[in-house]
């Protein structure tokens, strides 16, 4: 058994599809590359051979200013882009072997936790930040979702929802051009905002882009505007059954309550949609999503 490190594109993304299970949006290359096309940050595909059968895979890149290797796609911030992440093997006797020929200086985030049992013991890995989710199953409306709430946040929910219905918001959705309000806003409220980052920005419109050009996962954009202004626009991806909540901005300040009327809307489409799962991403502890939402652990494996 050996390990081969594979730098091309081209031969990346056919060990990428040979691999790659397809179970999220985070699966599909055309969702992945989209990162490389902009932060050109060098593959480094790890790949296990025994007896010339290509038998486990890890999908790396080496970002040279940290001098550590990541997911692709992952540009190593503090937001970590790529999750439902796992170790691709064709047998699970490989997975110890795939480890043993990782890297050093390498960071795998946002690992299932079914992922990675067989590492438990391990000092290399540890918990971190969690992600939340929505069974479709049972809920037919967004009051169905209320009433599986405590009543307090019930009625907290019901009169934001309330509030920006007063103002007889206008709903618009899939127009591409919002995308800047949603920037500008995010920029504007949070020091950190990945969307400071032109190539973060250049990433995202090329990802809704090849959605527009029949690729394997649909956009979803819904914008509300208020007296005819902007005032809150979500970006939401769509992948088989599952529809997953990404980008956000909003003003809470001109319209308090913005946030919350917005995750309602996401919960009306997904299930126009037919979706069986809300995805609603990566989060921080104690963030009001863990008040609304089941916690999923994710692990982090640093070699």
């Amino acid at each position: 058994m050996n390990a081969i490190f594979v730098e091309n594109t081209g031969e990346c993304e056919k060990l990428w599809e040979e691999f790659s299970p397809h179970l999220s949006i985070f699966d599909e290359w055309d969702f992945r590359v989209s990162f490389w096309e902009f932060y050109k940050y060098n593959p480094y595909f790890v790949l296990l051979v025994e007896n010339n059968q290509n038998v486990g895979l890890l999908p790396l890149w080496y970002i040279s200013d940290k001098n550590k290797y990541f997911w692709f796609g992952d540009i190593g911030d503090d937001f970590d882009w790529q999750e439902e992440t796992s170790f691709w093997v064709k047998d699970e006797k490989y997975l110890k072997s795939l480890i043993d020929v990782c890297p050093k200086s390498t960071v795998l985030n946002n690992l299932k936790e079914s992922a990675c049992a067989f590492l438990v013991g391990d000092k290399r890995l540890a918990k971190t930040l969690p992600k939340q989710v929505l069974s479709m199953d049972g809920i037919h409306s967004v009051d169905d979702f209320f009433m599986t709430l405590p009543k307090k946040l019930r009625e907290n929910l019901r009169r934001d929802k309330k509030r920006i219905e007063s103002l007889n918001p206008e709903i618009v959705f899939d127009n591409v051009d919002d995308f800047g309000e949603l920037v500008k806003f995010n920029t504007d409220k949070f020091d950190d905002s990945p969307l400071k980052d032109e190539r973060f920005v250049k990433t995202f419109n090329r990802i809704v882009e090849k959605w527009q050009n029949g690729e394997t996962y649909r956009s979803r954009m819904i914008s509300v505007k208020v007296a005819g202004e902007i005032v809150g626009v979500d970006l939401n991806f769509i992948f088989k059954d599952i529809y997953l909540t990404l980008l956000c901005g909003n003003d809470t300040k001109k319209c308090p309550g913005i946030g919350h009327y917005l995750t309602m809307l996401d919960m009306q489409d997904a299930l126009s949609a037919g979706s069986k799962l809300m995805d609603f991403s990566q989060s921080d502890e104690g963030s009001y999503k863990e008040k609304l939402f089941k916690t999923i652990t994710q692990f982090i494996f640093v070699n």
